[in-house]
């Protein structure tokens, strides 16, 4: 049963199966919807319910379900309300709801799962204390700005550094003694200095060595200093400290000195119990802009699987009706052409009775094999027909040799894949030339692979034609150029059934011609 299933489930959602689980009532295949970005996709997957058989109650802590009915009818009861599932209904397992199901029929029943959790991501950078830093906060929220305000509002100069000394406010709002020990490198206070284990890890009033004092409070969050605020960078002394400032060009000190704001110890006390208010709101605000933005990414990521949903859905009404569409008896459309065959075979019509015959066959096997894989074999049967209709069509335009290695005839490829390639030979190869068309079509092995190729002498594909057919294994390229010949429907059948362990080459002959060559895994 597994095969079946999982043939089915690759055949209706042409979507890659990245996990799978059995169970005592079935089994359960997870789909990959996006390769390139896994994350943000929600956690779809398709549970078969084997006949008779029941999955007991089990409780949805921290995520919701939506359940979409694919193939029979199983019961679902989400605490004591029963949902009847059936192909293309829906159901809603709430979170924390105790849910259980039933197949209760005597063939299997499977439905598409449609998972996503109800708890937001962990915030990372508050939790491990590890991943925030101020100067990626400063991206997220106008830090700057908060500090000019404050700056304007306590009338004094205001700093916002990182641990790694990197200025969030503007250098320039500092007062000209303090630039100038900054440009001479020699002061000794945070400015300079700043990182985790500095001295001063507490809120602080401090008067550095050259008579500038500040309030200096570091903004911690998880117990790990990130950075620092600071406010004042003025004078509470009158006394110009002339030892300190012979590190500086005296005379511009001196100036810069008497040219800082004066502040009374009393405006420093006020101004430090209304910077711990700052520095706290700060913290809670990085703590609630993170939440805001996982919040924002949730809803984002949210919106994505709902739309996802809706798509599934929309997907699921047309392969609903492709599939009622595809029950009309084909036998009418047979019958009629063996018996056109027969009246053709009694009038002596030998010709239009083997077309008939040959036609007959071909759209036989195209009903019934056109979503599975032949062996080469099997695909030689029905080309054979194919070359009788268009050698019949076209008398005498060209002329077909067929040599296969009998040790690649049970390769395994996507019914009609090497007919494709004979018709744009035919077609397109031998439309605009003089001679008689000539078409090779072979098979050998080569290493532990199979080779196919079909080889023309007609005009020769475009260049451009064949760089779009070396550019097909990039993601979602449909070149216009590849339109009306099949390519990229033989290359998405291929990267279906073998994912990456397969090629295919057009190349353009220097003698003249086409060859187009696959290569498949023995």
């Amino acid at each position: 049963m597994t095969i079946d299933v999982i043939n089915n489930i690759r055949d209706l959602f042409q979507l890659d199966i990245i996990g799978d689980q059995y169970y005592d009532w079935g089994e359960q295949h997870w789909l990959q919807l996006d390769p390139d970005n896994p994350e943000i996709q929600p956690i779809v997957s398709v549970a078969t319910v084997y006949p008779g058989e029941e999955q007991l109650p089990h409780v949805h802590s921290g995520y919701i379900e939506i359940i979409i009915g694919l193939e029979g009818l199983t019961t679902h009861w989400c605490n004591d309300r029963e949902i009847k599932l059936s192909k293309g209904k829906l159901g809603y397992i709430s979170e924390g709801g105790k849910h259980r199901h039933i197949n209760t029929s005597d063939k299997p029943a499977s439905f598409i799962s449609i998972v996503y959790s109800t708890i937001p991501k962990t915030l990372k950078e508050l939790s491990t204390g590890a991943d925030i830093e101020l100067m990626e906060m400063a991206k997220v929220i106008n830090l700057d700005a908060i500090a000019e305000k404050f700056s304007q509002t306590v009338n004094m100069t205001v700093t916002l550094i990182d641990v790694a000394g990197n200025f969030l406010t503007e250098k320039k709002n500092l007062p000209d003694l303090c630039l100038l020990c900054i440009m001479e490198k020699c002061g000794n206070c945070v400015l300079h200095c700043a990182s985790p284990q500095w001295p001063y890890s507490e809120k602080k009033v401090f008067r550095c060595k050259f008579g500038v004092s500040a309030i200096q409070s570091p903004v911690v969050v998880n117990d790990r200093i990130l950075g620092y605020l600071g406010c004042g960078y003025g004078r509470i002394s009158i006394v110009i400290p002339q030892t300190e400032l012979t590190a500086l060009d005296k005379r511009k000190a001196q100036a810069a000195y008497l040219n800082l704001n004066f502040m009374t110890r009393n405006q420093l006390i006020t101004v430090a119990e209304t910077l711990s208010l700052v520095s706290a709101s700060l913290v809670q605000l990085m703590d609630n802009s993170l939440k805001e933005k996982e919040l924002s990414s949730y809803r984002v990521s949210l919106s994505q699987e709902r739309e996802m949903q809706a798509r599934l859905h929309n997907s699921l009404s047309q392969a609903k009706l492709k599939f009622l569409e595809s029950q009309v008896n084909p036998h009418f459309l047979f019958n009629t052409l063996n018996t056109i065959a027969q009246q053709a075979e009694m009038d002596g019509a030998a010709t239009l009775a083997s077309l008939t015959y040959s036609l007959s066959n071909l759209l036989r096997l195209s009903l019934g094999k056109a979503e599975s894989l032949v062996t080469l074999e099997e695909e030689l049967s029905y080309i054979k027909d194919y070359l009788f209709i268009q050698k019949t069509r076209f008398p005498g335009k060209f002329a077909v040799d067929i040599g296969m290695d009998p040790d690649t005839l049970q390769l395994k490829l996507p019914f009609m894949t090497v007919m494709v390639l004979i018709e744009n030979s035919i077609l397109h190869g031998f439309r605009d030339i003089r001679q008689q068309g000539r078409l090779h079509v072979s098979s050998y092995k080569q290493g532990k692979s199979g080779v196919i190729e079909v080889r023309d002498n007609g005009c020769g594909i475009p260049e451009p034609i064949a760089a779009a057919v070396r550019e097909l294994p990039h993601a979602d390229y449909d070149p216009p150029s590849l339109k009306g010949i099949g390519i990229r429907n033989i290359f998405l059948r291929l990267k279906h059934y073998y994912g990456d362990l397969f090629s295919l080459t057009l190349t353009r002959l220097e003698e003249g011609g086409t060859l187009a060559r696959i290569t498949l895994p023995l």
